[in-house]
């Protein structure tokens, strides 16, 4: 990358540089109206089965290029990444409010360390990430990883109805993995933001950041 993500979060406090990195004709320009049918994220998703909830979780917490981030998985692979571990605990609260019934244990494995190899640019072999949530859920997050880097789309896009891109857009918001499935490159049909899970302001340094380093600027 030409410049890391740390060095954008500087910039994009800026708001000369976030009118233009962000502004409506820019984020328009990279929509694009149709996913390619395969992913190049070398990344699989296993879908959540029924006695999926009688697995152990275990946990830790690792220094990213993102900054810190909790990782998260059962034997079948990644089942949560999340960032902004602060004091407001939102992480935490989420990560519990999901995985609590498990009593998940805090321990580092090497599932959660190619997960942290795969948010520092370090892509090599396959990721297998398994998701707890619908089967609808389940079909938006494939598609989320379809999304290539440096563009965005529409919440009908996602949906693939116009008339479904409500739901689509619940579904996006329940996404448990940061960036890895990238839920922050679908925005509003107009260009504009809403809210994100991690936090807005993330979602637009993770667009400009990639926006000033895909090669088709």
């Amino acid at each position: 990358m030409n410049r890391s993500y740390k060095e954008m979060s500087k910039e994009i406090s800026d708001k000369d540089k976030e009118l233009l990195c962000l502004n409506k004709a820019t984020i328009l320009n990279r929509m694009i109206d149709d996913l390619p049918q395969a992913s190049r994220s070398n990344i699989e998703i296993l879908e959540w089965l029924p006695d999926d909830g009688k697995l152990p979780v275990e946990y830790s917490s690792y220094e990213s290029s993102f900054g810190k981030v909790l990782i998260a998985n059962t034997p079948k692979g990644v089942c949560y990444l999340g960032i902004g571990i602060d004091e407001s605990g939102y992480v935490s609260t989420d990560f519990n409010k999901r995985f609590g019934y498990a009593r998940p244990v805090e321990s580092e494995t090497p599932q959660q360390k190619e997960a942290l190899d795969f948010l520092n640019g370090k892509r090599n072999g396959w990721l297998i990430f398994h998701l707890k949530g619908t089967p609808y859920q389940t079909e938006i997050w494939r598609r989320l990883i379809r999304i290539p880097y440096g563009k965005v789309i529409s919440y009908a896009t996602l949906a693939g109805d116009k008339k479904h891109s409500r739901a689509a857009g619940t579904a996006n918001g329940r996404n448990p993995i940061f960036y890895l499935v990238p839920c922050h490159r679908v925005v509003c049909s107009d260009g504009k933001f809403d809210r994100y899970s991690w936090g807005k302001e993330v979602k637009k340094r993770l667009l400009a950041w990639e926006f000033a380093n895909s090669k088709d600027l």
